[in-house]
């Protein structure tokens, strides 16, 4: 008798991209990986996560963004850049944003091209926080990068080359994982993620995925589930 290998399934939820929540105006495209009016319902297994826009902006357009009390928010560019408070935030830096009570921001294209970035959203009143502007060095290939780490969530962002493998060391096996794919193909635990595509995970100690297309690019969040 041949033994069996049993493999073990981590708890898992996909969000497709052909799934999201599309809002379209004048000059601005929304895709929702999350939604909002259903947060208890669809992501009670990601923690303090309820938010997570891929958005598109034309040239010289504006965008208001309501902003919830007790909230955390980052402004993330992937393609230009943006202006938040007479300021901008080019590639290779990500806002974050406190927002204790309900109001709203404005983000503008001062550019001749559209330009796409990422809105994330965590429920959280950590006291520590504070408005400011984060930077980090996209130069190297095949390497977890820090976007931001508090109490509240670690993000990182990485580029692959193509069939690159990939390990991740959680660094509490209490917490969970989102992974979001900006570009490209990956493969998490024998799961196909293509742009777009989104994956969550819990009751994981560590995270295996390879990368199948050349400049494979995601973004990988860990969140304290409890």
């Amino acid at each position: 008798m041949i033994p069996q290998i049993m493999i073990k399934q981590h708890p898992a939820q996909m969000y497709l991209a052909t799934a999201r929540k599309q809002r379209q105006t004048k000059g601005y495209n929304c895709w929702s990986t999350l939604s909002i009016e259903n947060y208890q319902e669809k992501t009670k297994d990601l923690g303090s996560l309820f938010l997570f826009n891929y958005q598109i902006l034309a040239p010289h357009q504006k965008s208001t963004m309501l902003a919830q009390a007790d909230c955390l928010y980052y402004i993330l560019p992937l393609y230009g850049g943006i202006e938040y408070q007479n300021k901008l935030i080019a590639t290779e830096k990500i806002e974050q944003i406190v927002s204790n009570k309900e109001t709203s921001f404005e983000v503008s294209n001062p550019f001749d091209e559209n330009m796409s970035f990422l809105q994330i959203g965590f429920k959280t009143n950590e006291p520590s926080l504070e408005n400011k502007s984060l930077e980090f060095d996209f130069k190297e290939k095949n390497k977890l990068i820090s976007l931001f780490k508090n109490n509240t969530a670690n993000a990182f962002i990485a580029q692959f080359d193509g069939r690159k493998e990939v390990h991740y060391q959680l660094q509490n096996k209490e917490n969970g994982i989102f992974v979001y794919i900006i570009n490209g193909a990956f493969e998490f635990e024998n799961r196909l993620l293509e742009s777009g595509d989104a994956l969550s995970l819990k009751e994981t100690e560590d995270l295996e995925w390879e990368s199948l297309s050349e400049n494979a690019m995601l973004l990988l969040i860990e969140i304290p589930l409890a």
